[in-house]
């Protein structure tokens, strides 16, 4: 995956998961909304504002409707972890061809001018770097893959 193909990449996930905060963010004021009406709906029937009947009909239709709410957040959240899961495995691939590149130049200036104990270190910790962050971007990448598997 190139560079750009990354970043676009990324930059789609954060709108995704931009939109995926908006709508939890909704769904958490709806579920908060329900959970007040249920509440406030007794006093109604005690102080005879609503009748017994009028109040147990909206109190199952609030009821069902808390509980679709309930199950949409759910679902959400899962979307959520997702979206997360799946941009911190695509940075983690940015920072390693960031590294790869970095690598590739530090390597070529060491040929030209010299090969030197600061270079050196920097080269090596560049390779561990790259070695560690390799194997977990595809770690995240394997599972990302697996769950989306298992999902089906």
């Amino acid at each position: 995956m190139s560079t750009s193909q990354l970043q676009i990449a990324m930059a789609s996930l954060r709108i995704r998961l931009a939109e995926i905060q908006g709508k939890e963010e909704q769904t958490e004021a709806l579920i908060n909304q329900f959970r007040t009406q249920l509440r406030r709906l007794p006093r109604q029937v005690v102080y005879g504002t609503i009748s017994l009947d009028a109040s147990l009909t909206s109190m199952g239709e609030i009821e069902e409707r808390l509980n679709d709410a309930l199950a949409t957040h759910r679902w959400i959240l899962e979307f959520k972890k997702t979206a997360v899961y799946e941009l911190e495995a695509l940075e983690l691939v940015g920072q390693v061809d960031e590294a790869r590149r970095s690598l590739s130049s530090l390597k070529q200036q060491a040929q030209s001018s010299g090969d030197n104990e600061e270079t050196s270190a920097e080269i090596l910790r560049l390779e561990k770097f790259i070695a560690d962050y390799s194997k977990k971007a595809e770690l995240a990448i394997t599972d990302s893959y697996q769950q989306r598997q298992d999902s089906r």
